[in-house]
């Protein structure tokens, strides 16, 4: 793992927190937000947005993917993903996500997680999923 700039955290916790309130939460009241950094600079911001159908609810690392894939990015171009959980232990994506984020992200990008504290660890897909489900197994 590459050494993590505490500064740098600080700064992104701060977009976290302001991101947070966007999210659309009136079930579960528990705020997600996430920003993907890009290699040209960009960010890519999303929130979890729930539904009383909760199958049909969003993660926010699933919305922030969505619009990198939407807007002509792919795995290449992420540099970082930051994701927020509006908790006061460890939180971390859920089975979907990681299994999206397998797909879609590269294996070594970092991911950075934050609770209520701030900044609690950094991590990559790899780590969070071993024996991820791959393209490659559907074929026969």
């Amino acid at each position: 793992m590459k050494e993590v700039k505490m500064t740098e955290k600080q700064n992104v916790f701060k977009e976290l927190l302001k991101l947070k309130d966007n999210s659309y939460s009136p079930y579960s009241n528990f705020k997600v937000a996430c920003l993907i950094y890009l290699n040209n600079n960009e960010i890519i911001k999303g929130v979890n947005v729930e539904n009383a159908a909760y199958p049909a609810t969003i993660c926010a690392e699933r919305t922030a993917l969505s619009q990198v894939y939407s807007l002509g990015y792919k795995k290449e171009d992420i540099k970082s993903l930051e994701l927020y959980t509006d908790s006061e232990s460890l939180g971390s994506p859920c089975g979907v996500c990681r299994q999206v984020i397998s797909e879609l992200v590269n294996w070594t990008t970092p991911i950075s997680i934050y609770n209520k504290n701030g900044f609690q660890l950094e991590t990559n897909i790899n780590e969070l999923l071993p024996h991820a489900f791959e393209p490659a197994q559907l074929t026969k």
